[in-house]
């Protein structure tokens, strides 16, 4: 087998084994603990991320399985997002947890939460915990 043969087998077993990063769900409102987060996240942004709050509707959720995460745009391989606005807060156990607002392309994208400090089981924080991060 040829070096560069064996490195393609490689990364193509990488890509296989890793969960998938966006599951499609079927569309729907925000429900309301996800819309009080984007309002939160969206207090001091643009007037044209805002105005698209009424309109965003939840189309995938994070492959994990376990995160809160969702999406607003179907996501692919590649895509190039950029954090809007990223804030940490307490969730209903007091670990601290991120919630960052991303978006590709103008548009609002993604509802992205991580456990800060490592804590399991989490959940998405609480907005009225909110502190810039």
């Amino acid at each position: 087998m040829k070096w560069l043969d064996f490195l393609k087998q490689g990364a193509q077993a990488r890509r296989q084994a890793a969960f998938p990063y966006f599951v499609p769900v079927p569309e729907r409102k925000m429900d309301a603990v996800e819309r009080e987060l984007v309002e939160q996240l969206l207090r001091d942004a643009s007037v044209d991320y805002r105005r698209q709050l009424e309109s965003l509707r939840v189309v995938g959720r994070c492959g994990c399985g376990e995160c809160p995460t969702v999406f607003f745009q179907v996501h692919r391989q590649g895509d190039a997002e950029s954090d809007l606005v990223t804030a940490q807060g307490r969730d209903e156990s007091g670990g601290l947890v991120a919630a960052v607002l991303l978006e590709k392309n103008g548009a609002l994208s993604q509802l992205e939460f991580y456990s800060i400090d490592g804590h399991s089981p989490w959940s998405a924080p609480k907005a009225e915990t909110f502190e810039p991060w």
